[in-house]
């Protein structure tokens, strides 16, 4: 009989049942073992980072990554990878010390039956968890769970973090008003001001991160990005609630337009009064307004060239300050870029 490296017998399909997770399905071994590996999965995305499909596996017929022998624990449906591909085999520090921090506490509430692959001696493996105990004591521990004698959502207590699968809400635009359990773009911005992963969803680690961020400049630490942090994060002062200065402008100056009178700055095209960067000349002044897009919190790369990606993001400025939406800059456009107020 083919057992895994734990001691569980091994390709044995009939064994095995798929079931549903946080966003997805798995397949396990049935009975006490899934039991046990689905409170782990829910945990882990409630407290540790949601999980995001594809990219979550369990039951596979197959032996361990570099050992042509042994049977993984996979074999068996013992073992779940989770959001492996943001936590490859042999990278080390994927997560944060206070996601590190949860995942010890998930795999204490399971009574040492669960192992991580991030504890392992050798190499790494942070997205793996597998059974490491006998059938015995995975049953006292299930049962646990189906009493809802375990902390966490799937096992029947409320646990102190609340909802076990968090809705996060989409938030766009330059600047809007960001708090927990938001996500999109302008989360990545926040998160990269404030040194944690960017991962665009405004969880607990962000919301700790923004806290201690605004204590640092001197704000109210309330872990919300409103007006106010917007502008420490965009580099600018703030001297009211909206976050620029009293009358509402921005109080930068515009630089002279590069370009000759009637000319402009646009995508490639045969009008000799277009500039789109294609001579070298001319990628100075896009890098320019580029940066200065980017340090208004608009996600554009400053190189110098201008392509369909810059204008797209010049379409949409321009609409948000209610200019002629042509998708080129133009004089008015380069001065709006510097002078109008950040919104």
């Amino acid at each position: 009989m083919a057992t895994s490296q734990n001691g569980y017998r091994a390709n044995d399909r009939s064994l095995i049942a798929s079931y549903s997770v946080p966003g997805g399905k798995l397949a396990m071994r049935k009975g006490d073992v899934a039991t046990v590996l689905s409170y782990v999965a829910n945990r882990f995305h409630s407290e540790v980072e949601l999980l995001v499909w594809p990219g979550n596996w369990g039951y596979a017929e197959r032996t361990i990554r570099g050992n042509s022998t042994t049977l993984s624990n996979h074999a068996s449906g013992t073992a779940i990878d989770l959001n492996a591909p943001r936590h490859p085999l042999g990278k080390v520090g994927t997560f944060s010390s206070a996601q590190k921090g949860r995942i010890k506490k998930i795999l204490a509430d399971c009574g040492g039956v669960v192992r991580w692959g991030g504890n392992y001696n050798g190499r790494k493996d942070e997205m793996h968890f597998e059974i490491n105990a006998g059938t015995a004591a995975v049953a006292k521990v299930a049962k646990a769970i189906k009493a809802g004698k375990k902390p966490g959502p799937s096992g029947g207590a409320t646990s102190s973090g609340g909802s076990s699968s968090p809705t996060y809400t989409t938030v766009t635009g330059s600047t809007p008003l960001v708090k927990l359990y938001h996500k999109g773009e302008p989360v990545k911005r926040i998160q990269k001001a404030v040194g944690v992963k960017v991962d665009g969803y405004f969880g607990k680690d962000t919301q700790t991160a923004v806290k201690a961020y605004q204590k640092k400049r001197g704000l109210d630490a309330d872990g919300i990005v409103g007006a106010k942090t917007w502008a420490k994060i965009n580099g600018k002062s703030s001297s009211s609630s909206s976050g620029s200065s009293s009358s509402g402008k921005v109080t930068s100056k515009a630089p002279a337009f590069p370009l000759p009178k009637g000319h402009w700055y646009g995508v490639e095209s045969k009008n000799k009064k277009n500039h789109s960067g294609y001579y070298k000349s001319d990628q100075a002044g896009i890098k320019q307004f580029q940066n200065k897009l980017k340090a208004r919190g608009w996600k554009i790369t400053a190189d110098g060239k201008f392509g369909p990606a810059t204008q797209k993001v010049v379409r949409q400025f321009q609409a948000e300050k209610k200019i002629s939406v042509d998708g080129a800059v133009g004089q008015v456009t380069w001065s709006k870029i510097w002078e109008s107020p950040v919104t």
